[in-house]
């Protein structure tokens, strides 16, 4: 009963997502997944802390014993946008809570299986139209996407564990007051469509001795449905979908001492196949780089720090269809610190930074011009069991 009650209180962010919008910080990514792993910088890939773990690799749920987590991150960005000169100015602040859950299940001391769940996308939120002409919407929109990874993993006699997990991805899409080529000069409203999609991940993590550990993950692209409505008209031009594009990540921890530990990751995220992204906004691929470090002060408590910097997804001939996104930084700092309230619970509290340059369009871009900040502070529970 047990077993089925952490189950399915892991799938309830399905049902929870479906009223929050969600923003990005390396594309449509945030810098990591689970709150420990958030306030290193992301940096995971050879160094698992929780449940969630499998959203960075899946084989570092073979690390994780039998526990639950459920971590809630609450972001708040602003952006200043100019939108074809700077006469046409334009503020956005938008304030999102993105849920993430992770069970895992210590099934033999070899074997493991759990699941765990993130979310990603998009949103842009602006009280007027971005073109001064009367009848045109306020300028809203959310990409979502949701993804449930059940996780298996094996352990070998040398330390070398292999996962694998299995995706069911769903997004919902909204936008509304988009210029385009169409009557009245904007895209049409067709309210929020949902699609899916199905594919996998694996990954590898072998730890070399009672120091040292490697990682390694991959994941192919999503290839999502079409979008209804929206696919005739706004992502027509891209084949009706926005797919999730392909990324492998490699890593390594080495622990200093008893209480240091020090972990660095290398991402890469291929956004020039996504065509949606590539072609409608003019992303491009990214390399990420994540540091970061945990030093356990006592046995109550830890405290982490690191850093993420990545190449920007775009560049400044393509800052018209950007501006309204906002959030394009290219550098996240990052804290935070695990209380152990008993022998098998814990709280953490993370604090993120993002910043980048501003963005001034140049060429067919001229007048475009934006600039964002991106705060987080994520609440989370780990429970043993």
């Amino acid at each position: 009963m047990k077993t089925k009650t952490i189950l399915a209180a892991s799938l309830t962010p399905v049902l929870f997502l479906c009223s929050q919008p969600s923003h990005a910080n390396v594309g449509t990514h945030l810098v990591g997944y689970g709150a420990k792993a958030q306030s290193m910088g992301g940096a995971s890939v050879a160094l698992p802390q929780d449940a969630i773990a499998a959203a960075n690799n899946p084989a570092g749920m073979a690390w994780v014993g039998n526990r639950f987590d459920a971590d809630v991150q609450m972001l708040y960005a602003t952006s200043d946008t100019d939108f074809g000169s700077s006469s046409n100015q334009h503020d956005s602040s938008i304030f999102l809570a993105i849920p993430e859950f992770g069970v895992n299940f210590q099934v033999t001391p070899k074997v493991t299986f759990g699941v765990s769940t993130y979310a990603s996308g998009v949103g842009f939120r602006y009280e007027d139209p971005l073109v001064p002409v009367p009848g045109f919407r306020r300028t809203r929109g959310t990409l979502k996407q949701f993804e449930v990874l059940p996780t298996a993993t094996y352990t070998f006699d040398n330390g070398l564990s292999l996962g694998l997990s299995l995706v069911y991805a769903v997004q919902e899409f909204e936008a509304q007051g988009l210029p385009g080529g169409f009557p009245g000069g904007q895209n049409p409203y067709h309210g929020k469509e949902y699609s899916h999609g199905t594919s996998w991940r694996a990954g590898a993590l072998w730890k070399i001795n009672d120091q040292w550990a490697i990682g390694a993950s991959y994941a192919p692209k999503i290839e999502m449905s079409k979008l209804s409505g929206y696919k005739d008209d706004l992502l027509s031009q891209w084949g009706g979908s926005a797919d999730s594009p392909e990324q492998y990540a490699v890593g390594a921890s080495y622990k200093l001492s008893d209480r240091w530990t020090m972990a660095l990751d290398l991402q890469y995220i291929d956004w020039d196949e996504a065509k949606a992204f590539a072609q409608g906004f003019g992303w491009r691929s990214q390399t990420v780089v994540k540091a970061g470090a945990a030093y356990e002060i006592n046995d109550d408590w830890t405290v982490r720090g690191g850093v993420s910097h990545a190449r920007l997804h775009t560049t400044e001939n393509h800052a018209a269809e950007n501006a309204i996104l906002g959030g394009l930084n290219t550098t996240a700092v990052t804290t935070g610190v695990t209380r152990r309230l008993t022998q098998n619970s814990e709280l953490n509290l993370t604090f993120e930074y993002d910043f980048g340059p501003k963005v001034n369009g140049k060429g067919p871009s001229e007048g475009f011009d934006t600039e964002s900040d991106f705060y987080t502070v994520t609440v989370g529970y780990g429970w043993k069991f």
